[in-house]
């Protein structure tokens, strides 16, 4: 019942997504324009929020590299491992196969597992996810979507200019000098917490039916899919041995972070992603295999939840 209350929202708005596609209730301008607000309103706003009240010590400054350096391999593998995808959707592996979906999936899942006072465990190890994937990941992205040659010097001129890139370092800076957490104290704490909220609340859902509109079960998408799946689970499983030798190596060992790092890892991509693909064909490829991919962390979540109780 509990894994019900968690995929539930995410399978309904998913679903919601697909209707409003074949109810002709949204077409791709109407999709366009949400990816927008998403992009350079919402979520750079999700971001700083996220960044600004995460706690900052020697042991997050080592989770954080190790994390980092973690997403950096598991990129540079997925280029190595495009020649076993199919033609169409080949550019799209390296960035199927590295970054993690935390706030629709991982996230709800470990604070079933293991309570919500226990979230900063997990939120810990995204802040690594947040820096990485809102810089070089999702502008290498799209240079891949516009059909340039990866370049590094464009690379760093569009992490600049992105505002999500931009609210992760202001984040950060704020973070770090609690300037936020001093704001939430003060008289104006509420003032900024009730703006941050409508800002964001609707964040989630938004992505969920542009994943959903953008979804195609065809046969022609099943069997690129399934292969994806496959190969990000293989990859994941040995970057989650990885990852846990070097946590138990230079922090020491915690059940409780153990398991959030299982449960991180074991989500599917970003759905984040999905907001910055204009190609169709691109989109339906990745909606449809980070839904499927939801299968997968599910599984992971019912034989955590059996051994942990």
């Amino acid at each position: 019942m509990k894994v019900l209350e968690i995929i539930s929202p995410v399978l309904v708005m998913i679903i919601l997504g697909i209707l409003c596609r074949k109810w002709k209730l949204l077409n791709k301008n109407g999709i366009d324009s949400m990816k927008a607000l998403v992009t350079n309103i919402m979520l750079p706003v999700a971001i700083f929020h996220a960044l600004a009240t995460s706690d900052y010590g020697a042991e997050t400054a080592k989770l954080v590299g190790i994390m980092f350096i973690m997403l950096v391999v598991s990129f540079g593998i997925g280029f190595l491992m495009k020649p076993l995808m199919t033609e169409n959707y080949r550019k799209y592996l390296p960035f199927m196969v590295s970054v993690y979906e935390g706030g629709s999936m991982a996230y709800p899942l470990y604070t079933s597992l293991c309570g919500q006072e226990n979230l900063s465990q997990i939120a810990v190890l995204d802040i690594a996810g947040l820096l990485f994937g809102f810089s070089i990941y999702m502008g290498m992205l799209g240079q891949t979507e516009n059909g340039e040659k990866i370049n590094v010097k464009n690379l760093a001129v569009s992490a600049v200019k992105t505002p999500a890139f931009i609210a992760s370092v202001l984040g950060i800076i704020a973070g770090l000098t609690g300037v936020i957490k001093l704001l939430l104290a003060g008289p104006a704490g509420g003032i900024y917490t009730s703006v941050e909220s409508i800002l964001t609340t609707a964040l989630t859902a938004i992505i969920l039916i542009v994943v959903g509109f953008s979804m195609e079960l065809t046969p022609e998408l099943f069997g690129p899919c399934v292969r994806t799946i496959v190969m990000r689970i293989v990859l994941q499983a040995v970057m989650i041995v990885c990852v846990l030798l070097a946590v138990h190596s230079f922090i020491g060992s915690n059940k409780l972070l153990d398991l959030a790092v299982i449960t991180y890892m074991s989500a599917p991509a970003t759905f984040s992603m999905q907001t910055f693909l204009k190609r169709e064909d691109g989109s339906a490829y990745v909606s449809t295999t980070n839904s499927l991919y939801c299968i997968v962390s599910v599984v992971v979540y019912m034989i955590l939840a059996f051994f942990t109780y």
